[in-house]
């Protein structure tokens, strides 16, 4: 039986407009984009609360092959990078293979045909020799489980579903959380409204932001392409070394010290209350968790509107949020900056996944621990592909996905090039690839025994910090060409031959 595409990509974000426009530039049209949504771009999509940006600079946060785009800033707002995502999807002729509000709940491989069965929540199914998850990492909110939160009287909402219709301004606003989105957030709306008070469990580092507003395009320096590649290597390179530091934390730990004593100096003397600054900066290693950048994060606590509290929240009742000290904090609203699954059962992908014996790839990873040939193929699920796999994870979102889409790109073309329908990693060179993988992550910053109070989302159930890779994204890059398909095997359907 034919398919009804070849290859079936299931999200429209940044991950599955990247794969779509590498099936094209190899000439391959047979293969479709659902998005659960009515409109593509993912994260960027979804999150549109005051100070949305990006902590990576923008001739590094974009495809390395369409960098010539009028970003405003040194840093896009997120605005601009769904514009972009609009852009290069438009560009490559990707919309047209999109198709919108098309949910999946479950995907089966046929070993007797080596197909996929993807069945979508209108009861639809698609069939497609291949299957790409692209369904990104920062999809699903976290609402915290704290008592009496469906009792409060005011407003609640979290940054991922920010309610425009909705004006902070001269109400009493409660932030619960300090991770990235908060950063953002606080300084924004902190001139607003009448009082804000922010929840802290966990404090973040935080360095400055380095950022500018950008010439126009007619007298930019970068309208020049060979300008752009040395700003972008300029900029991967600082990531780079970054990385390096954190993933090599055991054998270097003086370079994330020394860092790590610059940043902490920075942070205190933007905080005039020596109490609020003690309480700001981490206790925690550098690189426990995912630092950020902001240059008005911590002056926002200066402000006599602005207080920080660092009892922990016991519960909520419909006039505010009580802490474990009895005080009761009384808001109009409640702003739930409280992050997104990560390495949870249930998503990335945010989808059931049965393999080849039945088994289903979330209760696999929950059983056996998170785990993925090159970030992106795991034994038992044949001609299946992770956009953003366990261990292929880094700072720089479009560096991961373009290494990682090279690696699955060669698989295709080499199943196409034999003329073979199944390709599959081997048990035998996967096991060696963990073996590897698990080996390395034990010398990382994560590992690390002051990283146990930073309650990082890098670390899985498993205490595995499986969502980034022990190694830079450059190695990954060298390391992933040099071996090649050599860990597959590629076939027929059961019954049939190779």
């Amino acid at each position: 039986m034919k398919p009804d595409v070849e290859t079936l990509i299931i999200g429209a974000g940044i991950s599955g407009i990247g794969a779509a426009i590498e099936l094209l530039r190899r000439g391959d049209s047979s293969f479709a984009l659902l998005e659960a949504a009515s409109e593509l771009g993912g994260t960027w999509r979804d999150n549109t609360y005051p100070g949305v940006a990006v902590d990576i600079p923008s001739v590094s946060y974009c495809f390395s092959f369409e960098t010539d785009f009028p970003w405003s800033r040194e840093y896009a707002t997120g605005a601009e990078i769904q514009r972009y995502v609009s852009h290069c999807a438009g560009k490559y002729g990707v919309t047209r293979h999109i198709r919108y509000r098309s949910r999946v709940v479950r995907s089966e491989f046929d070993g007797t045909r080596d197909t996929w069965t993807t069945h979508l929540e209108d009861g639809s199914v698609v069939t497609s020799r291949y299957l790409i998850a692209a369904t990104g990492l920062f999809t699903q909110p976290i609402v915290p489980d704290i008592a009496g939160l469906e009792s409060f009287a005011g407003k609640t909402m979290h940054t991922a579903r920010w309610d425009h219709g909705y004006d902070v301004r001269s109400k009493r606003v409660a932030v619960i959380g300090t991770g990235a989105t908060a950063v953002q957030v606080v300084p924004e709306i902190a001139p607003l409204v009448t009082q804000l008070t922010v929840f802290q469990r966990t404090p973040i580092w935080i360095a400055p932001k380095l950022d500018r507003t950008l010439s126009g395009r007619r007298f930019s320096l970068r309208r020049f392409a060979l300008i752009r590649r040395i700003l972008r290597g300029v900029s991967e390179s600082g990531l780079e070394f970054l990385t390096f530091s954190i993933v090599n934390y055991r054998r270097f730990p003086f370079v994330v010290r020394l860092v790590q004593r610059s940043l902490r100096t920075l942070m205190r003397r933007q905080v005039s209350d020596r109490a609020t600054a003690d309480a700001l900066v981490p206790a925690y290693g550098l690189g426990c968790k995912r630092p950020t950048i902001s240059n008005g994060y911590l002056p926002a606590f200066n402000r006599a509107n602005v207080r920080l509290v660092t009892q922990p929240i016991e519960r909520i009742c419909p006039g505010g949020i009580v802490t474990r000290d009895q005080t009761v904090h009384g808001v109009d609203t409640i702003i739930l900056a409280t992050g997104f699954l990560t390495t949870e059962q249930g998503n990335a992908p945010a989808f059931e996944v049965i393999g080849r014996d039945g088994v289903e790839l979330g209760q696999f990873w929950t059983a056996h621990r998170r785990q993925a040939y090159a970030g992106v193929s795991v034994p038992g699920f044949p001609n299946f592909f992770l956009t953003a796999g366990p261990y292929s994870g880094g700072f720089n979102w479009f560096a991961m996905l373009q290494a990682n889409l090279t690696h699955i790109m060669a698989c295709i073309d080499a199943a196409g090039e034999r003329g073979v329908t199944r390709v599959e990693v081997r048990r035998d060179a996967h096991e060696r690839y963990m073996r590897h993988m698990w080996q390395r992550s034990e010398g990382t910053v994560f590992k690390a025994p002051f990283c146990a109070s930073a309650n990082s989302f890098y670390l899985d159930r498993h205490d595995d910090p499986s969502l980034t890779s022990p190694h830079t994204p450059w190695w990954r890059a060298i390391r992933g060409s040099w071996k090649g398909t050599q860990g597959y095997r590629f076939g027929a359907p059961e019954g049939g031959r190779a």
